[in-house]
C-alpha cells in the first residue's frame, strides 16, 4: 500500500492466496504489507455504526466468494486487486479484538464498497490509518484544524460502570491510584496478579486481552458478570472498586491500574478533527487512540482541579464491552481548561460536520437512517426481539433464508446473520424510497410509529425455528425421531513414542522460530538506524573530507582515554580546517568539548538543576505551547523533521522540554529549536542534550537567549563596530539606510545561520563553534557581508537591502561557502569584541548621565529600564565575580600543594645531604684502614681490581720489602684478605 498519491493493493501471479503485495517502487510513497481479506458493496448511505456488521460479514465470506467491485478477481488477468486515491476513503474502522485487521469504506462516483486487510504488524495499523486520514485532502475543514497538542501526565485508567458519571469521579480514581502507589501495585513489584505494573503494560492492556485471530466478536455483548447501573456508589464506580481492599491484589486489579512511577509518563494529547490520539515521546508511538464516537463523558477534578479525564468504550474477550475512564494531570488549571474547551469545540464542529454530510442525503424516514439508529441502540447489547422493530409498510413478518445455509454456531454467528439480512432489506427499501419533506416530517412519523406497532418478536421466533430445520429432530415414519447430524470421520490414534517424536519436533521447530525472530528483530532495528542515520545526514558537503583526513580523525578519536588527554591544538585546528567527516561529526563535536573543557583554566557555572536527561523527560514542562508551536517551523523541508509528530519533532520535543525545566531562567525562546535541530541531526538524544548544555553554559551562549535580551543588543553593537572597523563604506551605506544589524543578524545570533543557510554551511559554521568558541558567529557574519559588499552597495532602499541579506545571501555557491570558512579559521576578532562591550556599557552611562526633558512618568519609565538594566549588570558582574572567586580558590589550592610538595623535597634533599656526609666519613675511614694496611690508594682512583693470590714465598718477600715492588714481577703485590681491623682503630 502507498501513497499520498494513490493507495494501491498489487497481487503475487505466483500465489495468489497469499494476499496483498507491494508493486513497484515509486518516489515519495509509504509501503505496508498487507492481505486483502475480502470486499462487498455497500449502500453510499452506510455509516459507522453499521460498518461493524459489514466487516463481520466479509469476514465470514469464503474465498471463493470474494468479490471485488463485484467482478471475480483472476490472477492471470488482474495485477491489481485494489486502488483507490486516499480521498476516497470515507471511513477507516479497526478495534482492539482484531489488532491486525482494519476495514475502510471507499466511495466512488457511482460506487460505494467495504474493503477488509490485514497486516502483519498489528502496531502499523493505527499508523496506516493515521496517515491515510492526513493524506487525504478535505474540503470542509483544513487538515490543522482542531489539531492542538497538549503535554499531560498519563495516571492510569479505572473500569467504570456505565458511560456517565459524576464529577467526582476524577478525585476518587486519584485516590483510588494513590492506595495502588502506597501498596505497591503500582511500582516494580506491581504486575503479579495481572495488574499492569508500569506504563507499558497499561497502554498494551488491550492488546493483552486480544481474543485470537480467528474470531470475530463485532457485536458487543454484555459480560453477565460486570456490575449493572444499579450497583454503583455515589461517584459512579462499580462495587468490586470501590469496596476493593489495598492488600488484594486480584481485586484491584480488575479496575484500578495506575500508571508506574519510575517510567517516563508524559504524553502529547493531541485533539483532531474527529479522533483523540496520546502520543508517548519516550516511545515514538501513538499510545492510546480514541474516535469522538467511543468517548461519552469529559470531566475535571473537583479538589484536583489540575486533573482531567475521559470515559470511553471498550471491548474484552468475548465480544462484550465495559467503559473505562482514563485520568490524566497537567501542569496548573489553566491548561485543564484549555484542553475541555478545546475537546467541547471539536465535538461540537464534528457533529455539525456530521449533521451537514446526511442533512442533504437522508430525511428522518430514510431507511437506512432508521437502519443507523438501530445499530446506535445495539450497539454494545445482546440482540433481543424488544430492541428490532419492523420498518417495512407492510406488517408481514421477515424471513431470513440465510440461516438454513448458515447454520450459526452461537449466537454471535446468529446475531451476524440478521444484521446482515435486514441490512440488506434496508438497502433494498432505500432504492425506492422517496425523501419527505421537512415539513411533513411530523406527519409521516405519527404515520410510521402506528404501522411499526409488532416488534420482530416473530421473527425471532422464526429465527429459532430456522435454526432447528438445520440441527433439530423433524418429523419420521412410526413417530421415530431421526436427528441431522454430521458424524466425525474416524482417525487412527497415534502411538506414544510418534507423539513424543511429533512433540520434539514441534519444540525444535518452535526454538528455531524463536531463534530465527530474534535475528529478524535485530536485523530490522539494524537497518532501521542505518535508514534513520541517512535521513538525518541528507545535506549536502560543502567540504569534501579527504580519506587521510578522516584517518586522522579517527586516530583521535579511537586513543583510549582521550577525555583526560590534551591533543595538540595546532593539529586539531588543521584537521578541522581540512574538512569533518559527516558520519563522524556527531562524535567529533563531542571530542572537541572534551579539548575545550580541559583547555578552561575558569571552571563555568554548572546548572543549578542537576537531575539526569531521563528524569528531566519525566517532568510537565510549562513551556509545552511554544514549544510545540516551532516543532513545525523547525528545519520544515528536512525529512526527518517534516512528519508531524513523528519520530524527529518528538525528539525534539524532549530535547527543549528538557533543557527548558533545567534552566528555569531561558526555559525555550525561540532559536533554540534549530540549536538542538543541528545537533539531533548528528547524534541522540541524550548526547545531544549534553552538548546543548555545554554550548549553553560553558560557550555561553545562555546568556543572549535571557528574557532581556541584553547580551543580544550587546552583540548587535559589536558586530555595527566590526562593521564600522573593517569595511567602512558598506558600514556607511547601511547607516544612510538605517539598517541595524538587527533588523537582519537577530537570527543569525540565535539560530547559528540554521534557519536560513544550508544545512550543510551550518554544520561547518557548528565544527568552528565547537571549536573557536561564540565568536565565530561574529566571524561568519562578517566574512559574508564583506564578500558580499558590492552586491549590497548596488541597492539603494531599506527593503532592496534587507530582502537581499535575507534571501539571496543565504543562497551561496559550494565556493563561496568553503571560502567563508577559511577566512574564518585565519580571522581572530577576539580583542576587539572584549573592547566593544565595554564601550557599550561605557555610552550606556553616558546617556543616562545626560539630562533630559521628560514628564513625571517618562523619567519614571527610564529608570525603571536603567534599575533593570543595573541589576542585570549587577547579575553579570557577581557571576563574574564568583567565577573569579573560584579562579582564585583553585589557584590557592595550587599553590598550597606546591607549598606541600616543597616541603617534601626539601626533606629529602636534607636526608640525602646527611646520607652523603656519611658515606664522605665511610669513604675516609676505610682510606685510612687501607692506608694503615701499607696500601695506598687515591680517593678519586678507580676500585681496585683482584688478582691470583701468589705463591708463599712472593708474600713472604713482600712482607719484607714493606710494599716495596718485587723486581722480577714488576707487579704491585696485594692482599688477598687483609686483616680486621681492631677495635680500637
Amino acid at each position: 500500500m502507498s501513497y499520498p498519491d494513490r493507495l494501491t493493493l498489487a497481487g503475487e501471479r505466483a500465489n495468489p492466496s497469499a494476499g496483498g503485495q507491494m508493486g513497484e517502487e515509486e518516489e515519495e510513497e509509504i509501503r505496508y504489507r498487507l492481505t486483502l481479506i475480502g470486499s462487498l458493496p455497500v449502500h453510499h448511505l452506510t455509516t459507522m455504526a453499521m460498518l461493524p456488521w459489514v466487516v463481520a460479514e466479509i469476514g465470514r465470506s469464503q474465498p471463493g466468494e470474494r468479490e471485488l467491485g463485484g467482478v471475480a478477481w483472476d490472477p492471470l488477468s488482474h495485477t491489481v486487486l485494489f486502488e483507490c486515491r486516499p480521498h476516497r476513503v470515507t471511513k477507516l474502522i479497526h478495534n482492539s479484538q482484531e489488532p491486525s485487521s482494519f476495514g475502510c469504506l471507499v466511495r466512488d462516483t457511482h460506487h460505494c464498497a467495504c474493503y477488509v486487510f490485514q497486516c502483519r504488524d498489528c502496531t502499523k495499523v493505527s499508523v496506516i490509518s493515521t496517515t491515510t486520514t492526513s493524506a487525504a485532502p478535505t474540503t470542509v475543514v483544513s487538515p490543522t484544524a482542531f489539531a492542538k497538542k497538549f503535554e499531560v501526565l498519563f495516571c492510569g485508567r479505572v473500569s467504570v460502570a456505565h458511560k456517565n458519571a459524576p464529577p467526582a469521579l476524577i478525585d476518587e480514581c486519584i485516590e483510588k491510584f494513590g492506595q495502588s502507589h502506597v501498596s505497591g501495585v503500582g511500582g516494580k513489584g506491581g504486575s503479579g496478579g495481572g495488574l499492569v505494573g508500569g506504563l507499558r503494560r497499561v497502554l498494551t492492556f488491550q492488546s493483552n486481552e486480544s481474543p485470537p485471530t480467528g474470531k470475530r466478536p463485532i457485536l458487543f455483548k454484555r459480560d453477565p458478570s460486570f456490575p449493572c447501573l444499579q450497583a454503583l456508589d455515589e461517584n459512579g464506580l462499580s462495587p468490586e472498586i470501590s469496596n476493593a481492599k489495598t492488600g488484594d491484589t486480584n481485586t484491584h486489579t480488575s479496575g484500578v491500574q495506575p500508571t508506574s512511577l519510575q517510567e517516563n509518563r508524559t504524553m502529547l494529547f493531541t485533539v483532531g478533527r474527529s479522533q483523540i490520539f496520546l502520543v508517548s515521546p519516550d516511545t515514538k508511538k501513538v499510545a492510546i487512540e480514541k474516535s469522538f464516537r467511543e468517548i461519552s463523558f469529559c470531566s475535571q477534578g473537583i479538589r484536583h482541579v489540575d486533573h482531567f479525564g475521559f470515559i470511553c468504550r471498550e471491548t474484552v474477550e468475548g465480544g462484550s464491552c465495559h467503559f473505562v475512564c482514563y485520568v490524566f494531570q497537567c501542569t496548573d488549571e489553566s491548561l485543564v481548561d484549555e484542553i475541555m474547551l478545546t475537546l467541547k469545540q471539536a465535538f461540537s464542529v464534528a457533529a455539525l460536520q456530521q449533521s451537514a454530510k446526511t442533512q442533504s442525503q437522508q430525511c428522518d424516514s430514510c431507511p437506512m437512517q432508521q437502519l443507523h439508529r438501530l445499530c446506535e441502540r445495539i450497539e454494545g447489547r445482546k440482540l433481543s426481539p424488544g430492541l428490532l422493530y419492523s420498518s417495512g409498510k407492510s406488517e408481514k413478518l421477515i424471513s431470513f433464508p440465510d440461516f438454513n445455509k448458515a447454520r450459526p454456531k452461537n449466537d454471535q454467528e446468529e446475531n451476524e446473520l440478521v444484521m446482515a439480512s435486514l441490512r440488506n432489506l434496508y438497502e433494498e427499501r432505500q432504492r425506492s424510497h422517496q425523501h419527505t419533506q421537512p415539513g411533513d416530517s411530523k406527519r409521516v412519523m405519527q404515520a410510521h410509529t402506528h404501522r411499526c406497532t409488532h416488534t420482530l418478536t416473530h421473527m425471532g421466533d422464526s429465527c429459532l425455528e430456522a435454526g432447528r430445520v438445520c440441527g433439530s429432530p423433524v418429523g419420521g415414519g412410526g413417530g421415530v425421531d431421526v436427528s441431522l447430524r454430521v458424524l466425525p470421520e474416524e482417525r487412527k490414534r497415534k502411538s506414544k513414542e510418534e507423539l513424543r517424536e511429533l512433540w520434539r519436533k514441534a519444540i525444535l521447530q518452535q526454538i528455531l522460530l524463536l531463534r530465527m525472530e530474534k535475528e529478524n528483530q535485530k536485523l530490522q532495528a539494524s537497518e532501521s538506524n542505518l535508514q534513520n542515520r541517512r535521513l538525518k545526514l541528507d545535506y549536502e558537503e560543502i567540504t569534501p573530507c579527504l580519506k587521510e583526513v578522516t584517518l586522522v580523525w579517527e586516530k583521535m578519536l579511537g586513543t583510549p582515554g582521550r577525555a583526560k588527554i590534551k591533543f595538540d591544538t595546532e593539529t586539531i585546528h588543521a584537521a578541522v580546517a581540512q574538512g569533518v567527516p559527516r558520519h563522524h561529526r556527531g562524535e567529533i563535536w563531542k571530542f572537541l568539548s572534551e579539548q575545550y573543557l580541559l583547555r578552561q583554566t575558569v571552571p563555568s557555572r554548572p546548572p543549578a538543576n542537576h537531575a539526569p536527561y531521563k528524569e528531566l523527560l519525566k517532568q510537565l514542562t510549562s513551556q509545552q505551547h511554544a514549544i510545540l508551536i516551532d516543532l513545525g517551523r523547525t528545519f520544515p523541508t528536512h525529512p526527518y523533521f517534516q512528519a508531524q509528530l513523528g519520530a524527529g519533532q518528538l525528539s525534539l520535543y524532549n530535547l527543549l522540554k528538557a533543557y527548558s525545566l533545567l534552566d528555569p531562567e531561558v526555559g525555550y525562546c525561540q532559536g533554540l529549536s534549530f540549536i538542538a535541530g543541528v545537533l539531533l541531526l548528528h547524534m541522540g538524544e541524550e548526547d545531544a542534550f549534553n552538548m546543548l548544555k555545554f554550548l549553553m553554559y560553558d560557550m555561553g551562549l545562555r546568556k543572549q537567549y535571557r528574557p532581556d535580551m541584553i547580551i543580544l543588543q550587546i552583540q548587535m553593537y559589536q558586530l555595527s563596530r566590526l562593521l564600522h572597523d573593517y569595511h567602512r563604506d558598506l558600514y556607511s551605506h547601511l547607516e544612510q539606510q538605517e539598517i541595524g544589524p538587527s533588523l537582519y543578524a537577530t537570527p543569525w545570533f540565535l539560530t547559528a545561520f540554521a534557519s536560513h543557510f544550508p544545512l550543510g554551511f551550518v554544520a561547518r559554521v557548528f565544527d568552528m563553534l565547537f571549536l573557536q568558541g561564540a565568536e565565530v558567529i561574529f566571524k561568519v557574519a562578517l566574512s559574508l557581508l564583506g564578500s558580499h559588499k558590492p552586491l549590497i552597495l548596488q541597492h539603494d532602499s531599506l527593503e532592496s537591502i534587507v530582502d537581499f541579506i535575507k534571501t539571496t545571501l543565504p543562497n551561496l555557491g559550494l565556493v563561496q561557502m568553503e571560502k567563508t570558512i577559511n577566512q574564518v579559521c585565519e580571522m581572530d576578532v577576539s580583542k576587539q569584541l572584549q573592547a566593544y562591550e565595554v564601550e557599550y556599557h561605557v555610552l550606556q552611562d553616558e546617556l543616562l548621565d545626560t539630562p533630559t526633558t521628560l514628564n513625571q512618568s517618562q523619567r519614571a519609565a527610564q529608570l525603571e529600564r536603567t534599575n533593570q538594566s543595573l541589576r542585570q549588570q549587577n547579575l553579570d558582574l557577581l557571576e563574574e565575580l564568583q567565577v573569579s572567586h573560584a579562579r582564585v580558590c583553585s589557584l590557592e589550592s595550587q599553590v598550597e600543594v606546591l607549598v606541600q610538595s616543597e616541603g617534601r623535597l626539601r626533606e629529602q634533599a636534607s636526608a640525602l645531604e646527611e646520607e652523603k656526609r656519611q658515606l664522605q666519613s665511610t669513604v675516609t675511614h676505610l682510606h685510612d684502614i687501607l692506608t694503615s694496611l701499607g696500601i695506598h690508594i687515591s680517593l678519586d682512583a678507580h676500585p681496585l681490581t683482584h688478582t691470583p693470590p701468589p705463591d708463599r714465598h712472593t708474600v713472604t718477600a713482600a712482607a719484607k720489602v714493606e710494599g716495596k715492588e718485587v723486581a722480577g714481577n714488576g707487579t704491585a703485590a696485594t692482599v688477598p684478605h687483609p686483616p680486621a681491623c681492631p677495635e680500637d682503630s
